[in-house]
């Protein structure tokens, strides 16, 4: 609803899925992945960041396997936005 920490996409546990449907077919250059830095944090860690995602490219929300776009780490010491590029 806004952009305060604890307002996004949680997760429960360590796994998790997204499927994001757009409007019209793309291809995807890079990704980006923004979280919360230590510093705004109120508790001063950022455990609750992504570590490890891999990224797929669908035709359909229904389609069981895509195509890998790459697999990535996100670095929790690292800026709170990060870019990754498509690796495939």
């Amino acid at each position: 609803p806004d952009i305060y920490p604890g307002n996004c996409w949680a997760f429960k546990g360590s796994l998790g899925y997204l499927v994001v449907r757009l409007s019209m077919k793309i291809y995807p250059t890079s990704f980006a992945v923004e979280h919360i830095p230590k510093t705004l944090s109120p508790t001063g860690n950022i455990s609750s960041a992504p570590r490890n995602f891999t990224v797929y490219g669908l035709d359909d929300e229904y389609q069981k396997e895509g195509k890998l776009l790459g697999q990535y780490v996100y670095d929790q010491g690292g800026e709170a936005l990060q870019i990754f590029p498509v690796m495939v």
